[in-house]
């Protein structure tokens, strides 16, 4: 995962949530905003178990 940029991964977590959901026509910018808000989540707690790892 780390060789895709941040925003392959928000568009890949959208297309992921809008197929689940079953695929509803003109919901792309809430499937987009909710990936963006799952991607940032899942990077900030990456990030800070990464400065925990370091400081022990």
């Amino acid at each position: 995962m780390a060789d895709q940029t941040r925003e392959e991964r928000i568009r890949q977590r959208a297309y992921e949530l809008w197929e689940k959901e079953g695929k509803p026509e003109g919901a792309d910018l809430r499937f987009w905003e909710q990936a963006m808000g799952e991607i940032d989540e899942e990077d900030q707690r990456k990030n800070s178990s990464d400065k925990r790892a370091a400081g022990a």
